[in-house]
């Protein structure tokens, strides 16, 4: 292990050179590792490439102003846990104070800055970070600890109950009452494994103590592997999967298991939703935006999972993939589930830079989309 003490990385935002100089003239003589940004574009990519601790940034820039950097900050997963600070010319702006805290600004230093009221917000947001940091690993720790203690007992009990019903099928010792309910119980049991899995996983992926073994591959060699473990499922229900993929994909930068979990989970949940007879449709390509912060274009590979299910009502799509929400379809129907696969399914995507959504019409169908950057891109 190295010895070298970590600096805290500090980003300082403003349009005017001779401000950062003073930023960093009073910061530099401390143990902080310095970036500069020149504009709000600037400070969106620097803080996804980097991934400061603090954040000093000014409200007053041309083109994107401290607001609405702020507001680009918190929307994204990768950003959105870095501390803020705004520094603001505007003495005692009530609105501004209010504007800011409502974005999630976590200090407000008014110019000309104090050096050493500067220093005493930033060592004590440094602290917190890294408190919440440390309760954050704690926490994995412990689910990893509970989970084990759970999952343990639980796979034996699944074991002994192939066995047995193997054991007694062989001898012609079960009706089909029997081996109904043999299922019944070993299906419970899994449904309980998967949920202490997907509760590890996010504790996991939450806190960032998830190492991804990622691999440039073609994305569609995940949807070939996933979609055919599926097809026997789907067709005790009499339901269908289709498949259209072009020849080839461009390469991405992927764990496969990880991604392989994310089709799992999408798969798994229009399983649940779709009627007998239902049909579930899977499609890749290649898409292509501009990155807000560099305006640069970005090539992705973008799938979708389509159902001809109930549907989601769109008053609560903006939150389906909270952990702590289900879906009222489900609850109305009692469809077996928590929804922590969704929340597991956006970490995942997000730790791979791209982004997952939903969008469904009430009675006919949902589809969800989800994109990982292209490979060199």
């Amino acid at each position: 292990m190295s010895t070298e003490e970590y600096k805290p990385v500090i980003l300082v935002v403003d349009d005017t050179e001779d401000n950062l100089d003073f930023l960093e003239f009073a910061l530099k003589r401390k143990p902080f590792t310095m970036l500069r940004a020149n504009s709000g574009m600037e400070c969106l990519a620097l803080a996804k490439s980097r991934r400061p601790d603090i954040i000093l940034l000014d409200i007053q820039m041309p083109v994107m102003d401290g607001f609405e950097t702020l507001e680009k900050l918190k929307a994204d997963a990768a950003t959105a846990g870095i501390p803020v600070i705004f520094l603001t010319a505007q003495r005692k702006d009530p609105q501004s104070i209010e504007k800011g805290l409502e974005l999630g600004a976590d200090e407000f230093l008014t110019k000309p800055i104090d050096t050493e009221e500067l220093l005493v917000r930033v060592r004590m947001l440094l602290k917190l970070r890294r408190l919440e940091t440390e309760l954050e690993r704690t926490k994995a720790d412990f689910m990893a600890m509970l989970v084990h203690d759970l999952r343990s007992p639980l796979t034996g009990i699944k074991s002994v109950l192939e066995y047995f019903k193997e054991t007694l099928e062989a001898s012609n010792s079960l009706n089909q009452e029997q081996v109904t309910l043999f299922d019944s119980v070993n299906d419970s049991a899994a449904r309980m494994l998967g949920l202490i899995n997907d509760i590890l996983d996010l504790s996991k992926l939450e806190s960032g103590n998830i190492t991804l073994d990622v691999q440039s591959v073609d994305l569609r060699l995940v949807i070939d592997m996933v979609t055919r473990d599926f097809r026997m499922q789907y067709r005790k229900k009499n339901a269908t999967i289709e498949v259209t993929m072009p020849g080839e994909l461009p390469a991405v930068l992927i764990d496969i298991n990880r991604m392989g979990q994310v089709m799992m989970n999408l798969m798994s949940n229009a399983l649940k939703f779709i009627g007998t007879g239902g049909t579930v449709t899977v499609t890749a390509g290649t898409a292509a935006s501009v990155n807000p912060a560099t305006g640069l274009e970005e090539r992705y590979v973008k799938v979708s999972v389509r159902d001809n299910g109930m549907g989601i009502p769109e008053d609560e799509l903006p939150y389906i993939f909270d952990r702590y929400k289900q879906a009222s379809t489900a609850r109305k129907t009692k469809i077996k589930g928590t929804g922590l696969g969704l929340a597991v399914c956006k970490l995942i995507v997000e730790a791979h830079g791209g982004s997952i959504l939903a969008e469904s019409e009430v009675g006919k169908h949902t589809t969800f989309h989800f994109t990982v950057p292209v490979s060199g891109r």
